[in-house]
């Protein structure tokens, strides 16, 4: 497929967003290996911190990927395990010939200097990422148990959020009821699926969603 339409640019989204699930590192670092280094390969790695500590199988490092194909960018981001949504900060890393021509692109003021301070301060306190990390994956053992409980499958996340496979239940309308009570989750039906993704929240929150949900798949 590759040889046949000879992409200039590929992304992999590991692990993906809005599934959850990840790539195992041997089988991302055997695709990469086929990749002509003409192509630039985009590796978004927004959720890899989770993936990572779920399951060292499936982690992928900038410094390995970049050390080892000079045709792959691989973008981060401060939003998610370092808890920075709403200062929207990402980055990228590549090799040198890469980011020169990103730098042609990027605007000059194209992030805040708060925002930077918060990136910098955020990588000096691993600990609360690890903490953070930890208790998401708690939280989420929680939806899961809910979904064995209401017969929904689920696919297995390593990510910060969760995906519910609905069968008896209309995606849109359970994620509009939700939303009409004041629970914001994400109703996937785009994607070809009956399901819902929810991100988990502390704990406090996940009970609020987790007993609507009860109430409206319970109908």
């Amino acid at each position: 497929l590759y040889q046949a339409h000879k992409p200039k640019l590929i992304f992999i989204c590991t692990p993906n967003n809005p599934t959850g699930e990840a790539l195992l590192r041997d089988d991302l670092l055997a695709f990469l290996d086929g990749i002509a280094p003409e192509t630039l390969v985009i590796i978004d790695g927004a959720y890899m911190e989770y993936a990572a500590a779920k399951d060292k199988t499936y982690e992928v490092t900038a410094k390995d990927l970049i050390e080892r194909y000079p045709n792959v960018l691989y973008t981060g981001t401060f939003s998610k395990a370092y808890g920075l949504g709403g200062m929207r900060v990402g980055y990228g890393v590549g090799r040198a010939d890469v980011i020169s021509v990103l730098h042609k692109l990027r605007p000059p003021f194209n992030i805040t200097t708060l925002s930077l301070a918060a990136a910098i301060e955020a990588l000096k306190d691993q600990a609360f990422v690890d903490a953070c990390i930890e208790e998401n994956f708690e939280e989420m053992v929680r939806y899961e148990a809910f979904a064995k409980e209401m017969g929904l499958e689920t696919i297995p996340s390593c990510t910060n959020f969760i995906t519910l496979m609905l069968k008896n239940h209309n995606s849109k309308e359970v994620s509009q009821k939700l939303l009409e009570q004041g629970v914001i989750i994400r109703d996937i039906s785009s994607y070809g699926l009956n399901a819902v993704r929810i991100t988990i929240g502390k704990k406090e929150q996940n009970s609020v969603v987790l007993e609507k949900l009860r109430t409206i798949l319970g109908n």
